[in-house]
């Protein structure tokens, strides 16, 4: 199997685990492996353990996080107008990566845990932009700020599944949440 096609079946199992996992976080390795059309065995030679598949998800969903910041600041945006286009390209992340944040490899993991710790370091930096530009009050501490994107962006997610908000109304949620709750007073 040339390295190519070794790596598009992986990308494929690990789109359906993403799929199956989100629908159901404590899905086994067996039903991700029948949900991808595939044995047991063809699973275990990509992904040794369950560990090891959500270590994978957990570091596909850090570099999509990155791509999605690097097409946002491409577009030389307005702060402002560059958090909303932020969000509208996170906020849909969550039906694939939402289970992620109940699994205890992706707080363990040295890999995962240093890209995140970048990620919100980047965020931070973003939101003292977000600050000099008038958009967010400055009395406001940025580990506030920051925890709460966070934490509004999972909550996005986790209303999208349960079916509390519609997928296209999220991110503005989150938005109008953001702007309107942390405005400078």
């Amino acid at each position: 199997m040339s390295n190519s096609t070794r790596n598009a079946s992986k990308r494929a199992l690990l789109k359906s685990a993403a799929t199956v996992l989100a629908r159901n976080p404590g899905s086994s390795l067996s039903d991700i492996a029948a949900q991808a059309g595939v044995g047991r065995a063809t699973l275990y030679r990509y992904f040794p353990s369950r560990d090891e598949l959500v270590r994978e998800l957990a570091l596909e969903a850090m570099e999509e996080i990155d791509r999605v910041t690097e097409r946002v600041r491409r577009q030389n945006l307005p702060s402002q107008a560059a958090l909303l286009a932020f969000l509208e390209e996170v906020v849909p992340l969550g039906d694939r990566f939402h289970f992620l944040v109940s699994e205890s490899v992706a707080y363990t993991d040295p890999d995962i845990a240093a890209a995140y710790t970048r990620q919100m370091s980047e965020l931070d930096e973003f939101v003292t932009t977000l600050k000099q530009d008038g958009v967010l009050g400055l009395d406001i501490p940025n580990a506030w700020v920051t925890s709460a994107i966070d934490a509004l962006i999972w909550a996005a997610w986790s209303s999208v599944d349960t079916g509390y908000i519609a997928r296209k109304d999220a991110a503005v949620f989150v938005y109008r949440t953001l702007i309107k709750g942390l405005a400078p007073s």
